[in-house]
């Protein structure tokens, strides 16, 4: 029986998670976590039955205790390392937004807990201290994007050196095929392929969500930014590619649904039957690969920018992102300026080496900065 704890279960890909662990034989949901839906939270903990939930924020955290007198019912940070500590897992799913349950990730990889990470910012931010402890600790860390996860597929059984370049596909968002000028709320979250939470679909329409792939596809493959390369591929089907030294290249190619990546980063390397229709490659009338305007997605320059720095300059970029998404979000900043102020922000930081606390203040700072810029 392998035992899960699930972070961020009441998000996306938590939810699809929880789908793909109700149909698998032998896992058994022992942890769950959520920052603020308490209510949704208590529903699954009723379903699954888990030993321990952690809810991040405060509001509704007393309520829940009522409702759940036989669950054990934690807050916080501190909830989500206890819950770590003693829930007894064998694998934790790391979906909560932003880089809460850091520390929880960080004990998870001192116990060799299997780690599936959907959480992009943990390794843009903190990628350098993060792979640097799962060397150390000799544990696993399996990605669950869908471009990370064809990538770490394409690879399995072949050698580092023989790889020319990775390639990440990007559906190009919901703006693709439409000027960005004076785009509002509506139209920039009406994502014409995945269906996702608000944050990420401004970050695809930005295409900032690829460059934060890069970075991350840096640290989980130990690839430089000129190996790793970004195309248009609207009709997602092909999740990425591998290219190899010899010029022959591995595609992996499925049906655009979050469950399949998740499935197998919980049970790789085998692979069972999918949980979702398989894809008929008759019936694909055309798959096309374009090349990224940097004009109209300059986001993507600035992530690439931002690798290539290095050092704290990937966690303000990412905090700087995501103030400012937050804030087009709030009707407060034109969907245009979202990378005059991120680039604003960067020009503004000297970037140093440090720690994950480091770091994290470095967040802090790019947060602020954003604010009295825009203010």
């Amino acid at each position: 029986m392998k035992k899960v704890i699930i972070l961020g279960s009441t998000g996306s890909i938590g939810r699809n998670t929880v789908k793909v662990l109700q149909r698998l034989p032998g896992y058994r949901v022992v942890g769950l976590a959520a920052y603020a839906n308490h209510t949704r939270l208590a529903s699954q903990a009723k379903t699954l039955r888990p030993k321990m939930i952690t809810l991040l924020s405060d509001k509704g955290y007393s309520a829940m205790k009522k409702a759940l007198p036989r669950v054990k019912v934690l807050s916080g940070e501190l909830g989500i390392l206890e819950m770590v500590e003693h829930a007894d897992a064998d694998i934790i799913v790391c979906a909560l937004s932003r880089s809460l349950g850091i520390a929880g990730i960080m004990r998870a990889i001192e116990k060799r807990m299997r780690v599936c990470l959907a959480t992009k910012e943990i390794l843009v931010s903190f990628g350098d201290v993060v792979m640097a402890h799962v060397k150390k600790y000799g544990a696993e860390l399996l990605p669950v994007d869908s471009e990370h996860s064809a990538v770490y597929q394409c690879l399995e059984g072949k050698h580092k050196k023989d790889v020319l370049q990775i390639i990440l596909t990007a559906s190009g968002g919901p703006l693709l095929h439409r000027s960005t000028k004076n785009v509002r709320k509506r139209d920039v979250l009406k994502h014409p392929v995945w269906k996702m939470g608000a944050k990420i679909t401004v970050d695809s329409a930005t295409m900032m969500n690829k460059g934060l792939e890069v970075i991350e596809a840096h640290h989980l493959f130990s690839l430089p930014a000129e190996k790793i390369k970004v195309v248009i591929h609207p009709q997602a089907l092909c999740h990425s590619l591998v290219q190899f030294t010899d010029g022959s290249m591995l595609a992996h190619i499925s049906t655009p649904d979050m469950k399949l990546p998740i499935q197998y980063a919980l049970t790789a390397p085998l692979r069972l039957a999918p949980p979702v229709p398989s894809l008929d490659i008759t019936k694909v009338a055309s798959m096309t690969f374009l090349p990224p305007d940097p004009r109209k997605f300059p986001c993507l320059g600035l992530a690439y920018a931002a690798l290539r720095i290095g050092k704290s300059m990937p966690a303000v970029l990412n905090a700087a992102n995501e103030e400012a998404v937050e804030l087009f979000l709030q009707e407060r900043l034109p969907f245009t300026q979202i990378p005059t102020v991120i680039k604003k922000i960067m020009h503004k930081h000297t970037p140093k080496r440090g720690g994950i606390e480091d770091y994290i203040a470095y967040e802090r700072w790019a947060r602020t900065m954003v604010r009295e810029f825009v203010a």
